[in-house]
């Protein structure tokens, strides 16, 4: 679990620093959370809430991408 810790927190401050390519890895890691969460039956709560802050984080990705381009004309 602290690994997992370290992981969630270095995300955080990729997001934070480089939020274009950040947000996609947070993206990635909530997926998988999701995949882990449907194996097993009881927790579809708790994914349907992971996909709702994956989506938050596609979202994110979409905006820094926009604010690069529109940054560098």
């Amino acid at each position: 679990m602290r690994i997992v810790g370290v992981i969630e927190i270095l995300a955080g401050m990729l997001v934070g620093f480089a939020p274009r390519i950040g947000a996609y890895v947070v993206a990635l890691w909530l997926a998988g959370i999701i995949v882990n969460l449907l194996t097993f039956s009881g927790f579809y709560d708790i994914a349907l809430r992971d996909f709702g802050l994956m989506i938050g984080a596609l979202a994110l990705a979409r905006l820094a991408q926009a604010h690069a381009r529109d940054a560098g004309s």
